[in-house]
């Protein structure tokens, strides 16, 4: 069977922005956990986690459809207590019942405690879009976070901030699950106030539906975004940027669209030391600084 690849779309209120890369990071380990612990992974898997303010989310290739099938070995009476002058006793006749097979077809296998009598069980596996809608409510809420919330009432899930909607997708299936009573689906929302707020979507489609409502997912194309639009704004003029890396960092994830724009001040507000405009306007406004 081909592998598949699956979505994760966590949507929320607004995450605080210096809390998102390393959810991220805890989300893509606890994934990748999930699917060694349940031989969900095939050749190659793949995990790509990105984010914005309002979703977190997972991408993941090669999955397999289903758990393989597995071989488990039950253990019966003692060799000794199963066999008596070379016929079967009643314990191991009534080991071959319970486990649906003749004596005959019982073997013994060797333990650190002895020889047993044993039965050999095929165990199948398990759809994978199965396993998932179990394990996911539990894996989404076990994200760390700093701090957490809770919005259902005492006693509810707790998460960074509410929940509002869902996205599971494992090929072309929707993986069906409740968490916070939300249900999972395959609809997305776009900018809170440029995008639309119903947005279906495939794997396939889900970074051009979200880009056509104003949403960049990818937090490397929302850093290109704010470096290039700054340096169209700066070109032909005497203005030069103050580099700030660690307020480009935070842009990024401040930001679902950022379009930077070119504002000015009186100059009768800028007589203050140049530290502390700077200063001033990097921690409140989040504004970079030309001069």
């Amino acid at each position: 069977m081909t592998d598949l690849a699956f979505l994760l779309e966590i949507g929320a209120e607004e995450i605080p922005d210096w809390m998102i890369a390393p959810a991220l990071e805890d989300l893509r380990g606890s994934f990748q956990r999930l699917a060694a612990d349940k031989s969900l992974a095939g050749d190659n898997l793949m995990i790509d986690v990105d984010g914005t303010p309002r979703r977190l989310v997972l991408r993941a290739r090669n999955l397999r459809p289903r758990q393989p099938d597995r071989e488990e070995w039950l253990l019966g009476p003692p060799r000794a207590a199963a066999f008596q002058d070379g016929r079967p006793t009643p314990a191991a006749e009534g080991f071959a019942r319970k486990m649906g097979v003749s004596v005959s077809e019982l073997e013994v296998r060797e333990t650190p405690r002895g020889d047993y009598l044993a039965c050999r069980r095929i165990i199948a596996g398990r759809p994978t879009s199965e396993i998932l809608a179990e394990a996911l409510p539990e894996l989404i809420l076990g994200i760390h976070f700093p701090k957490t919330m809770y919005w259902t009432g005492k006693g509810g899930p707790r998460f960074i901030r509410p929940i509002r909607w869902l996205v599971a997708l494992l090929g072309d299936e929707i993986v069906p699950f409740e968490l916070a009573g939300v249900r999972s689906g395959n609809y997305t929302r776009g900018h809170r106030l440029l995008g639309s707020d119903r947005v279906q979507v495939t794997i396939e489609t889900y970074a051009d539906e979200l880009r056509r409502n104003y949403v960049l997912v990818s937090a490397e194309e929302r850093r290109r975004r704010i470096e290039n639009h700054i340096a169209q704004l700066l070109e032909g003029s005497d203005l030069r940027l103050r580099p700030d890396r660690a307020l480009l960092d935070t842009l990024v994830y401040l930001t679902e669209y950022p379009t930077p724009i070119l504002g000015r001040f009186d100059p009768e507000y800028l007589s203050l030391p140049e530290e502390i405009l700077v200063t001033v306007m990097r921690h409140h406004q989040k504004y970079f600084s030309v001069e």
